[in-house]
């Protein structure tokens, strides 16, 4: 055995454990969350038409949109990759089913975040790129669809990979049984909320650090069932 050939596979055993699935999801939940507070904020979604005409006039209009942007990029592939960690290690023990909505849920849930933060920053990047200032009843129109994606879309989306990864830690005793009561609960009222408000916007994010944080300091020892043999 070459002494590459043992640097790669010591390389991908790093890459894919649980404590990197930890890390990535804490630092997808930190950058997503400061991304669309940023985002939300350029200006609100409520603003009037005479706000929003004030601000994207304003030196303001393109400050941090990069950033912002940056930071929504760096999210999602952090959560991808926790996604990617999680399935590989817990999917084997649990039903196809539940292992494709989990991984299908979580790959919608980027395309709808991804879009949203674009639709709320094209206004800012029309300044910049175009150089002109954009139409105030545009950028409403523009912001609200992107809220309506956020705060309606997304997060039903979410409910599927907060419900998939309950099953997926009762079945393998990754997780307590208190965290896949938290993440049921906290699934059914995010399927169930018409509202658009803001706070709530940050429920699944926080759930992401939750859930890493368990999963980075609970050793395998400390689980309640032992996983259970691969089901077709």
């Amino acid at each position: 055995m070459d002494e590459g050939g043992r640097h790669t596979r010591a390389w991908r055993r790093r890459a894919t454990s649980i404590e990197v699935a930890a890390v990535a999801g804490v630092v997808s939940a930190i950058a997503w969350s400061v991304s669309l507070r940023g985002l939300l904020d350029r200006p609100g979604i409520d603003a009037t038409r005479d706000e929003i005409a004030r601000f994207y006039t304003s030196a303001d209009a393109n400050r941090g949109i990069g950033v912002y942007l940056a930071l929504m990029v760096v999210g999602t592939v952090a959560y991808l990759w926790f996604v990617g960690v999680v399935r590989g290690r817990l999917g084997q023990h649990e039903a196809r089913l539940v292992a494709t909505v989990f991984l299908g849920g979580s790959v919608l849930l980027t395309g709808l975040v991804l879009v949203a933060a674009s639709l709320l920053a094209a206004p800012s990047l029309l300044i910049e790129v175009g150089g002109q200032i954009p139409d105030p009843g545009a950028t409403a129109l523009i912001r609200t669809v992107a809220a309506v994606l956020i705060s309606l879309f997304t997060t039903r989306v979410a409910t599927l990979v907060m419900f998939s990864t309950a099953s997926l830690g009762r079945q393998t005793g990754a997780l307590p049984t208190w965290l896949i009561v938290v993440t049921l609960v906290v699934g059914a009222f995010e399927f169930v909320n018409v509202t658009i408000a803001e706070p709530s916007l940050y429920l699944f994010p926080a759930w992401i650090a939750l859930v890493s944080v368990v999963l980075f300091v609970r050793r395998p020892g400390e689980r309640a069932d032992a996983p259970a043999a691969p089901r077709p």
